[in-house]
């Protein structure tokens, strides 16, 4: 029987002359040593891609709330996880309660995570909790800080310096608007965050020397949006010497450019927010929102990764990456606008 009747069962004839018995053997056997170097190979592979998989560094990056500004952050996180070979997760308290992190942390710290970067809500009261992770994995601040903590960098925005900036667009409004004297409101969802408290004191610095202008008592929101746009509803109907508001918070613009648009005041007060929402924008362009004061929430996240990748790697890191300001007004609007369209894709 030829080759291929054997092969076939004896259901198919071919007229070739049947091969010698050793050279069945022969090729028996080397058909045995290549499946076993192939099986050897696909196991080796197996178990290289299995290490490479257990090698790969897993970190975590838990936000203060759920505004549309941490997803410009979370894109900075994707973009890391491609250039740095890293796999992370994002952790977004839905109602920004100080109780939502400290559950996200419990739970990183028994999920074989490599480190966590956090947005702390409240940076005194968390410190021990901050502390505790910092011991078991590397721990970075970003947004805003925990200077008391044993957290190995900050990455943001000086946010002594973005009150300032804040402060003195705020006068330029005022001057815009003819006003010299008047009440002040200011929004913010809590003042217990340190991002809250240097944004403030930088305001403080420069509206807080202007004779005629009296700074309010903060409206505080708790990062609820009905709040935040009540707060400002309230503000526009109590006081009507009110002459400028401003937002402190991402969401906080798109709340005090709704409020103020539905309201029925014949003179509104002069409007400065922070960051980049959707809404705050287009009161920019608009000019019922004299200038925000945005930050760059991209490199909040991709700095961040990078940081911890550096620190797990036994590499030195820098202790404050301070990823700069931008205010933007009118005339830089479209510019901005584009370049934000980019980083969104």
């Amino acid at each position: 029987m030829s080759a291929i009747s054997w092969l076939s069962g004896g259901s198919f004839r071919a007229s070739t002359p049947a091969a010698p018995r050793g050279t069945f053997v022969a090729a028996s056997l080397l058909a045995l040593a290549f499946a076993s170097c192939k099986t050897k190979a696909d196991n080796a592979s197996a178990s290289a891609s299995g290490q490479a998989a257990a090698q790969m560094l897993h970190f975590a990056f838990v936000t203060n709330n759920s505004s549309d500004f941490w997803n410009i952050a979370e894109k900075g996180v994707r973009k890391a996880e491609k250039d740095l070979g890293i796999k992370a997760d994002v952790f977004r308290p839905l109602k920004g309660e100080v109780s939502d992190q400290q559950r996200f942390l419990e739970d990183i710290q028994v999920q074989n995570f490599d480190g966590v970067a956090i947005s702390p809500i409240d940076a005194d009261a968390m410190t021990p909790l901050l502390d505790k992770v910092a011991g078991k994995m590397s721990l970075v601040c970003d947004d805003s800080d925990a200077p008391k903590s044993k957290r190995v960098a900050y990455v943001g925005s000086n946010n002594v310096d973005a009150g300032r900036a804040a402060g003195k667009a705020a006068l330029e409004a005022l001057a815009a608007s003819g006003a010299k004297t008047g009440k002040v409101a200011l929004f913010v969802g809590r003042m217990d965050m340190q991002n809250a408290i240097d944004r403030k004191q930088g305001i403080d610095e420069t509206l807080g020397k202007e004779s005629g202008l009296e700074i309010l008592p903060v409206f505080l929101d708790n990062a609820d949006r009905t709040k935040a746009k009540k707060n400002v509803e309230d503000a526009l109907a109590r006081y009507p010497d009110l002459v400028l508001m401003i937002g402190i918070w991402s969401y906080n613009g798109p709340a005090l450019a709704g409020a103020t648009r539905a309201s029925t005041r014949e003179h509104k007060p002069a409007i400065v927010a922070f960051d980049e929402e959707e809404e705050t924008l287009k009161a920019v362009q608009d000019g019922l929102i004299y200038a925000t004061i945005t930050q760059k929430p991209f490199e909040f996240g991709y700095q961040s990764m990078k940081l911890l990748k550096d620190a797990k790697d036994g590499k030195s890191v820098e202790k404050v990456v301070d990823t700069g300001l931008v205010t933007v007004e009118k005339p830089s609007l479209a510019e901005f606008w584009d370049q934000l369209k980019i980083l969104k894709k």
